[in-house]
């Protein structure tokens, strides 16, 4: 145990499921295990489609008590904060669900974004996430699952031996960190800011390396909740002490970490950690997750409680500016260069050896680069699909439980293709209605589809290219889009469409298209519903 020393911080752990998911118990079951451990606030993240009305900041055993939401995504998981209910299930793509997270004004996390399940491991870094887990306890343990040879296999049957006597300190000996997100990080961080955390990921439950989610068949009840609470830890600085109302405090812990007014702590290792970093220069002082301007030479101070062995260091990114400090406070002044200092502290002396506590970046920005945006050259040519005369050359598709229909439907302002869908509540395979547009001669050498769209009510759709394959099933490239119920230009660019299905190439071949589809499928769209989708204008562009 460490000396208590006050950071003007609360403790916390984000990235936790409940029995409304896949894991062991309830709310207020953990919340119990939460105050055991010494907790001030508890993030639940059951695995769902953002659907779901999260529940209300609430004290349990005196913990704070806040819901999110997990999103299973084609290239990761994402779990969304501080969140209103979807309109629409999330999921698809994982831009599209960065960028629903962001139209709703919820905050994103990358979720174990190294772990070795590939459902699991986060795949879109041009997204503009928000945060990312840097440290996980589930990636750590699948990573040792995964080595070859006899050495990891003791190293996992040690821990289950060890458990029992010291829970918390054999599972963080088991903790690992990934060797490529720092350069991931660095890249992120000159250009916008990213807040880093550390999720628990705490089920009470252990699953099998590639078990799916909720199957609890061969899972050991291990670890458990206050076990797994007590091995890392995020902390809070808050913009005023906690006044044990729930709504408000929710938001006070949710406008910290938002802003990346945290830390991040390994307690397995030692416990209870203090670490404070600030940065001032001619033109303030900043901390944390703050930006300060350029301009003059900035002196940064440090103040932790770390073991006299630990080794804090300070980073420009993945530079190392300042190391080798055994000291518990010192301060390090800097050239006036922008950067994005943070401070991590090595557990040297230990096993294993991490970075035992890391702060948020203080970034020192500089003048704005004068950029050009990138922009699509002006179109050249328009090849109209509809223009407000005539549905003809529109039919629809859909599963044999499903029903669709498409017309020209009189409205102020000119006729509109209407397509009304309704979805049937099969499971497997699932359901899907579909307006088409045939294309026998291919869309090439047209690079883009631009179409005026609405719908009833807020939802997203797949628009699709269809190429027939000999022998096979048709090969099909998508995008999503979203659509308001206020008529609005999309444009589908054909360099941004991904493969779906059995589409065995990444670009589309646009010379053999020959269908354009617009879908209404499961993956955005609730099973036993129904709607309407409004098009005004649709042509092939370049």
């Amino acid at each position: 145990m460490l000396a208590a020393t006050s950071d003007g911080t609360i403790p916390g752990v984000i990235h936790i499921h409940t029995n409304r998911s896949d894991g062991l118990s309830a709310p207020d079951d953990i919340a119990a295990a939460a105050a055991r451990a010494g907790l001030k606030f508890i993030v639940f993240t059951d695995h769902g489609d953002a659907t779901r009305r999260p529940d209300p900041p609430a004290y349990r055993s005196g913990v704070l008590c806040l819901d999110g939401v997990e999103i299973s995504t084609t290239g990761g998981h994402y779990i969304a904060l501080d969140m209103p209910p979807a309109p629409y299930p999330l999921g698809g793509e994982p831009r599209d669900v960065v960028e629903d997270v962001h139209r709703l004004g919820g905050f994103g996390v990358v979720a174990h974004p190294d772990s070795p399940k590939l459902e699991l491991r986060w795949r879109e870094w041009a997204a503009p996430f928000d945060a990312i887990e840097i440290l996980n306890p589930d990636s750590s343990w699948r990573a040792w699952a995964q080595q070859s040879g006899w050495r990891p296999k003791l190293k996992l049957f040690e821990a289950l031996v060890d458990y029992p006597f010291r829970p918390a300190e054999t599972i963080a000996g088991l903790l690992h960190e990934a060797l490529d997100l720092p350069m991931r990080m660095a890249a992120l961080t000159q250009r916008r800011r990213l807040v880093s955390l550390a999720g628990a990921d705490a089920h009470a439950k252990l699953a099998l390396p590639n078990a799916d989610p909720g199957d609890s068949r061969f899972a050991l009840p291990l670890p458990g909740y206050e076990s797994a609470f007590r091995v890392l830890s995020t902390h809070v600085r808050l913009e005023r002490a906690l006044s044990g109302n729930a709504a408000d405090d929710g938001g006070v812990v949710l406008r910290a970490i938002r802003a990346g007014h945290l830390y991040i702590a390994i307690d397995g290792l030692a416990t209870p950690p203090s670490l404070e970093l600030t940065a001032s220069n001619a033109s303030g002082t900043a901390a944390g997750g703050d930006e300060l301007a350029a301009g003059s030479p900035v002196t940064l101070r440090v103040r932790t409680n770390a073991p006299r062995p630990f080794t804090t260091s300070i980073w420009d990114g993945v530079k190392l500016v300042s190391g080798e400090h055994h000291e518990q406070e010192f301060s390090v002044t800097l050239a006036d260069t922008p950067a994005v200092y943070w401070v991590g502290i090595r557990s040297t002396g230990r096993t294993p050896e991490l970075t035992w506590a890391r702060s948020n970046p203080i970034y020192v920005r500089g003048p704005v680069p004068v950029t050009r945006p990138f922009t699509r050259p002006p179109v050249r040519t328009n090849q109209p699909m509809f223009d407000g005369t005539s549905a003809a050359e529109w039919r629809v598709e859909q599963d044999s439980t499903s029903v669709a229909a498409v017309e020209l439907a009189p409205v102020f302002g000119g006729p509109e293709l209407r397509f009304r869908y309704g979805l049937s509540g099969q499971i497997t395979p699932p359901p899907f209605a579909a307006l088409v547009f045939d294309t026998p001669g291919g869309i090439a050498p047209n690079d883009r589809l631009a179409f005026t769209i609405r719908a009833e009510r807020p939802m997203r759709m797949s628009v699709q290219l269809r190429a027939p394959r000999e022998g096979g099933e048709a090969e099909r490239w998508q995008r999503s889009v979203y659509i308001s119920p206020t008529s609005e230009e999309r444009i589908v660019y054909f360099d941004e469409v991904s493969p779906i299905g059995a589409t065995q190439t990444l670009k589309s071949a646009l010379n053999l298209v020959r269908s354009i589809l617009f879908v209404v499928d499961p993956v955005n769209t609730r099973r036993e519903s129904s709607g309407r989708i409004w098009i005004k204008r649709a042509a092939l562009q370049r």
